[in-house]
């Protein structure tokens, strides 16, 4: 009996259905820069070189980013904060906090808590 060969095929992702349950970190951006969600690239697909992909988005429009340890959230500033996604054990949910409050959570109701963050993106004006 012989076999065939086989066939590789390249799966292709729904990047609009991506976006709607896993996009809170296009949804941030474009909180954080005030346009629309649709003119914010979907960062994290593919996964390899996502933050290099956000930093280049952001450097584009006047702004380094760096993403920070942190445990505590900062009480002055407006942040893009990350902790453990309760939904994706693999993955990260991003939030906005603004003053030391829940500004924007593009999942709402997350179950956000405050005991979740992991970083932050700090976010200056490039000169």
């Amino acid at each position: 009996m012989t076999r065939l060969p086989r066939i590789e095929v390249k799966r292709k992702r729904n990047i609009s259905r991506l976006r709607q349950t896993q996009g809170c970190l296009t949804d941030c951006v474009a909180y954080i820069l005030n346009v629309h969600p649709a003119r914010v690239p979907y960062f994290v697909y593919p996964r390899k070189d996502w933050c290099r992909r956000l930093k280049r988005y952001f450097h584009r429009r006047g702004f380094c980013v760096r993403w920070r340890m942190c445990a505590r959230i900062p009480r002055r500033g407006t942040y893009i904060v990350s902790g453990n996604s309760l939904r994706w054990k693999t993955a990260a949910h991003v939030v906005v906090y603004r003053n030391g409050r829940l500004a924007y959570d593009p999942q709402y109701p997350s179950k956000w808590s405050e005991k979740r963050v992991t970083h932050r993106l700090v976010m200056v004006q490039a000169v």
